[in-house]
């Protein structure tokens, strides 16, 4: 896994975010295109997180989006992430209660390809396959975690549940991944 050094934001890198949307709030045009292509990575695996479905994830993170552009005028100061992620959280709530679940393991592939560790194919669906799994809390925080770069205070604050908790559903999540993936991985559990 990834250590907790590389996968969390800097305070320069969120002040890069919060310049760049303060930019294409503005109109700044390439602005706004950096800012969608850093977030879209960990926006579509939150996305695919909830739909299970690629095609479904695009149109949710394409609501995002909107919804970001939307609701510009609400974003002051702050924890930029955060607001972004909590948007997308109650995007992903309204389509999960609106729609049926669809599995769709090997669309996880196209946003951890990335990742690969050199892993072989059957080795990266079966760690898809851990991660789609795992319950919906544990899910989510390993996402933003290692696929969002979000520290574990910004997941608090998208999530809008407490830091201690959220370093619970981390370690829970990671006891049950080690369960799973040990045999993989190359050691015993």
């Amino acid at each position: 896994m990834v250590s907790e050094r590389q996968s969390t934001r800097t305070e320069a890198d969120h002040q890069r975010l919060r310049s760049l949307f303060f930019l294409a709030r503005d109109g700044n045009e390439q602005a706004f295109r950096e800012l969608h292509d850093v977030l879209s990575r960990p926006l579509m695996a939150y996305c695919l997180s909830f739909t299970r479905d690629l095609e479904s994830a695009k149109d949710l993170f394409q609501q995002v989006m909107t919804n970001v552009f939307e609701k510009r005028d609400q974003f002051h100061d702050g924890n930029f992430s955060a607001w972004v992620f909590t948007i997308a959280r109650n995007a992903c709530r309204t389509w999960e209660s609106r729609s049926r679940r669809f599995v769709a393991i090997d669309d996880l592939d196209q946003i951890i390809a990335e990742d690969n560790r050199g892993l072989d194919t059957d080795e990266i669906a079966y760690v898809q396959s851990a991660i789609l799994e795992l319950p919906e809390e544990f899910r989510t925080v390993i996402l933003l975690r290692y696929f969002g770069d979000m520290s574990v205070a910004d997941i608090a604050e998208a999530e809008d549940i407490s830091v201690s908790l959220v370093k619970i559903r981390l370690f829970r999540a990671r006891q049950r991944l080690t369960t799973r993936l040990g045999p993989l991985l190359g050691y015993s559990v």
